[in-house]
């Protein structure tokens, strides 16, 4: 073993269930820390199934999201370009434990048995054979690496297939052949922003821009202020969703308004002796304002507000206290959610994946799953809270 690599195992887990899993979040891991995860390489044994990066270091999220999804263990394990080594060990969805070995340092013997404590908590070997390999005190094993030696004494079936050199890369699963013989059918065809068009209940569009959206001047003389029009939308297909969509994207539109009617958690009622659905209302709302945008989805099941991040690095990394706020239709908001026209290309991106998914939306905007993609304020608003907002952001 040499250079910088990442080695994720998970133990117990096979590899149709954790390619999906891991794969779902290489657009998150290429946005956030520049890292192209395309080049993962898989092995499968019966004992379970590792995975193997080159050049860099996986982040944390590569385990222990989908630990989190499989409710299992998952073990990321690292060698660094210097020749210090660590490892993060998973248990759905959270870190147990965390351990890093640098050249000329090592940790106390107290703090070597808690870390050897937790490994064999989720992984059959030998407390006495770990804790050398945790304190620097290693000697033994090929070139006498304590990475090897460690993966030899934990995951024994890990280091014979990397030593076997049964890695490859996966499979796209459209190229992989049904099994006729079996009666397996072709997999499924995702779906695509129509799948939102049975649940579309107004479209309303503004063509030409408010200057001054809270300005006196349209409160003394109504009438200057642009009106929306209503879009009829009965019989719409892909095509004419599209085609309104891309009058937003290409600026034709400044504003673009898109609500959807679903129907939120069920009550049984044994006198009809059925069950009632309790309706709510969804509202995307797209806004364009001296050239700068913004994507806005009103969720009026929770209620609650989402904002599609133009800035994920700030997002991610600034304090709450130290973010830098702008006005934007004439609201106080953080300066992260506003788009400029040269990043837009990222809302004609996300608004087709939102659409498509818009009853299993958790995942689209989970905070879990697609991490820095989707910001969500003030969880759990009160009625009369969301309706404000309703009033400061819906076309009216």
């Amino acid at each position: 073993m040499s250079g910088s690599f990442t080695i994720l195992i998970y133990p117990h887990q096979r590899i149709r269930h954790l390619q999906p899993a891991v794969d779902g979040l290489a657009d998150a891991v290429m946005r956030l820390y520049g890292l192209d995860m395309s080049a993962l390489c898989w092995a499968e044994r019966r004992e379970g199934t590792l995975a193997r990066f080159e050049g860099g270091v996986c982040p944390e999220m590569a385990a222990r999201i989908p630990s989190g999804k499989l409710d299992c263990a998952a073990l990321l394990l690292y060698l660094r370009e210097g020749g210090g080594w660590g490892y993060q060990l998973c248990f759905k969805g959270s870190v147990e434990d965390s351990f890093e070995s640098r050249p000329g340092s090592a940790p106390d013997a107290g703090e070597a048995e808690r870390h050897a404590a937790r490994l064999v908590r989720r992984f059959k070997a030998d407390r006495e054979r770990l804790l050398p390999l945790l304190t620097g005190e290693f000697s033994g094993g090929e070139g006498g690496v304590p990475l090897e030696g460690f993966l030899n004494e934990l995951v024994p079936w890990a280091r014979e297939a990397l030593d076997a050199g049964q890695l490859a890369p996966a499979v796209p699963e459209e190229e992989k052949a049904p099994d006729r013989e079996r009666g397996q059918r072709p997999p499924e065809q995702e779906p695509g922003p129509e799948a939102c068009l049975p649940f579309l209940a107004g479209v309303k569009v503004l063509r030409r821009g408010w200057p001054f959206p809270l300005s006196l001047l349209y409160l003394l003389l109504p009438k200057k202020r642009p009106a929306p029009e209503a879009v009829p939308f009965a019989g719409w297909t892909a095509r004419e969703l599209e085609e309104v969509l891309e009058g937003f994207y290409a600026g034709r539109l400044e504003r673009l308004e898109l609500e959807f009617a679903l129907n939120g958690a069920g009550t049984y009622v044994r006198r009809l002796q059925k069950t009632v659905y309790h309706p709510f209302r969804l509202t995307l709302e797209l806004i364009w304002e001296k050239g700068r945008c913004m994507c806005l989805l009103l969720d009026g099941q929770q209620p609650t507000l989402y904002h599609l991040i133009a800035d994920r690095d700030t997002y991610m990394n600034v304090d709450i206290k130290d973010l830098e706020k702008t006005v934007f239709h004439g609201q106080t908001v953080d300066k992260y959610t506003v788009f400029s026209k040269k990043d837009a290309q990222l809302i004609r991106r996300e608004v087709p994946i939102l659409l498509a998914r818009l009853d299993r939306r958790d995942g689209v905007l989970s905070a879990t799953a697609r991490m820095g993609v989707w910001s969500c304020e003030g969880l759990h608003f009160s009625r009369e809270q969301y309706q404000q907002l309703l009033d400061v952001w819906r076309l009216s």
